[in-house]
């Protein structure tokens, strides 16, 4: 019934369509070699109709050319199009191929898209293909795939989403008119995959915030976003050297979360102690009857004949010429003797994956119930009352009888029919941001030395010897930073320097590791959030919604001194 009214609220929308709504040309390919149109329902090509349309870039001879010793210029690339029945056309450089069939979505390579594709030669001598639809229409592709209404489903964050995507497309018709279209269906410019990934709930944003653009002194704004902010924006002049005055840096926050109170029953100061309690192993009977295997019993009472025993009980597949090595290998026998039983029952259930810990985004939790985001899904939990829960610092794990939780912290845990038998939480450290729900809102890498020397050696400095900060924006993000080598030193600008490493953001702080002699071993990076930084913060905006606001509340909070403003 849901789909049915988005359906019927898409043709009000197309039959009321008003005059200056724009037409926008998507370049979906710039270097096809072969394009395959299709569609359920017929369309012409050069006044034949078919459902399918093979395109092709093919070198042909000139008509003047003669047939001994050939010219450059007697070499010319023209598009072969095959069509049903056989049909095959070869037509004349510069003609472009274009396909509309009303009422069904053309095909391309397994993605459907509404409105008219086009196919022509480009410079390169390869073939550049382009959707042509209205801008609505073309939202409905874009707002799913830059916000997932599935893992951030908050409808004012979507309408934000949709208004930033609109305007973004407003002010940039005719970027690429040199290449036959406006603008780029990647991240380049914005994500659009065309109508198989519509969703309701992008599209009744997209409906409801029909032709409302973001507006600065009466024009439509650089309406640029970035996936997590990492609890802060940055000025556009510290990312893209230029100064605008709606991009400036800002807190991602819209109110303070209320930390909520938890409790449990049961404490266990050995994290390792409360996984068997939970599990109920005591005994490798009770290991193999938790394993799903075949309970064979206990192992001899000869410490020698224990590595068998394990083999053949929990590795039954497995043929080795030593057991005890494989056991070794694997981490269930200590290589400096023996270990307790009950920590060799620990690496068993741990190794084996036995225990089935599963990891989500804490969304909410009422006292009893928690929201949690499970592989990009909300899914909802009840949190047994004697359930073990921990606290992770670093390798630690410490028991806490108590606590408190506001949201986004990262989650480890066993689930058994929907309730939570054993937490394990990293605590919030990017708390009280907005953007807290993002996992990328702390992250960590380590680059080696010849990943510094790969990213860096362009530079020809020589032996690398340091990286130093010069200067860092308002939202802590890298603006200039110091490289320094044996034959000298460079200045490396924010967006470079994050490229040249291959890190999800410029915000971030290192430690270098160096060895004795001082020289650089490698480097560990922390960091805070994904993308460039500038505009609005994407996870941010759900969880502004999340605590209430309104779409136009979120625009404003990200993009200073704007108006609203419907242009159709």
């Amino acid at each position: 019934m849901r789909r049915f009214l988005i359906a019927v609220l898409l043709l009000l929308m197309t039959g009321a369509q008003a005059q200056n709504e724009p037409i926008v040309r998507i370049g979906l390919n710039q270097n096809a070699a072969t394009v395959t149109i299709r569609s359920a329902n017929a369309f012409s090509v050069q006044q034949h109709r078919t459902r399918s349309a093979k395109v092709t870039a093919v070198l042909t001879l000139g008509t003047g050319a003669a047939a001994a010793t050939l010219k450059k210029s007697d070499l010319q690339y023209r598009m072969v199009v095959e069509l049903d029945g056989g049909v095959v056309l070869a037509l004349s450089p510069g003609t472009k191929v274009r396909a509309a069939a009303p009422g069904a979505p053309l095909t391309i390579e397994n993605r459907t898209y509404r409105g008219a594709i086009e196919v022509f030669g480009n410079s390169r001598n390869t073939l550049t293909v382009v959707n042509e639809l209205p801008v609505e229409e073309y939202l409905l592709g874009v707002v799913p795939n830059e916000l997932s209404p599935t893992t951030f489903g908050q409808i004012e964050a979507l309408k934000a989403q949709a208004v930033a995507a609109r305007t973004y497309v407003q002010r940039n018709l005719g970027q690429s008119k040199n290449e036959g279209y406006d603008i780029c269906a990647t991240d380049a410019c914005q994500v659009y995959l065309g109508a198989g990934t519509e969703d309701p709930a992008a599209s009744r944003a997209v409906i409801a915030t029909r032709g409302v653009v973001a507006t600065f002194d009466g024009k439509p704004i650089e309406a640029l976003y970035t996936s997590t902010c990492g609890g802060r924006t940055e000025n556009a002049e510290n990312i893209f050297d230029q100064k605008i005055p709606y991009l400036v840096s800002t807190s991602c926050e819209y109110t303070h979360p209320e930390a909520l109170a938890f409790s449990t029953s049961r404490s266990f100061p050995d994290w390792r102690k409360a996984v068997l309690t939970v599990a109920g192993v005591s005994t490798f009977g009770d290991a193999q009857r938790f394993m799903g295997l075949q309970v064979t019993g206990e192992p001899p009472s000869d410490p020698a004949a224990l590595p068998a025993f394990i083999r053949r009980t929990f590795y039954p597949s497995v043929i080795t010429t030593s057991d005890e090595s494989f056991l070794t290998e694997q981490g269930i026998l200590s290589p400096t003797g023996a270990i307790a039983t009950e920590d060799l029952l620990f690496r068993l259930v741990d190794r084996k994956g036995a225990f089935e810990w599963q990891q989500g985004i804490l969304v909410s939790w009422d006292g009893k119930a928690m929201t949690l985001l499970v592989n990009g899904r909300p899914k909802t939990f009840a949190l047994g009352g004697d359930a073990p829960i921990y606290q992770r610092i670093g390798d630690e794990r410490l028991p806490m009888r108590q606590g408190s939780w506001i949201g986004g912290e990262l989650m480890d845990f066993r689930a058994e029919s929907d309730t939570i038998r054993m937490l394990v939480y990293r605590i919030n450290f990017a708390n009280p941001a907005a953007d807290r729900f993002s996992r990328l809102a702390l992250w960590q890498v380590h680059k080696t030395r010849q990943e510094l020397d790969a990213a860096f050696g362009g530079f020809n400095l020589g032996e690398l010897t340091d990286m130093r900060v010069v200067e860092r924006g308002p939202s802590g993000r890298l603006v200039t930073t110091e490289i320094a080598g044996s034959n000298g030193r460079r200045t490396v600008r924010a967006l470079r320097l994050r490229t040249l490493l291959g890190l999800r953001d410029s915000l971030f702080s290192f430690d270098i590791e160096r060895n004795a002699r001082g020289a650089i071993l490698g480097m560990t990076v922390y960091g805070r959030g994904w993308g460039h930084g500038v505009g609005m913060c994407q996870v941010g905006a759900y969880g502004m919604a999340m605590d209430g606001a309104t779409y136009e509340e979120i625009l404003k909070k990200y993009y200073k001194g704007i108006e609203l403003r419907k242009l159709y």
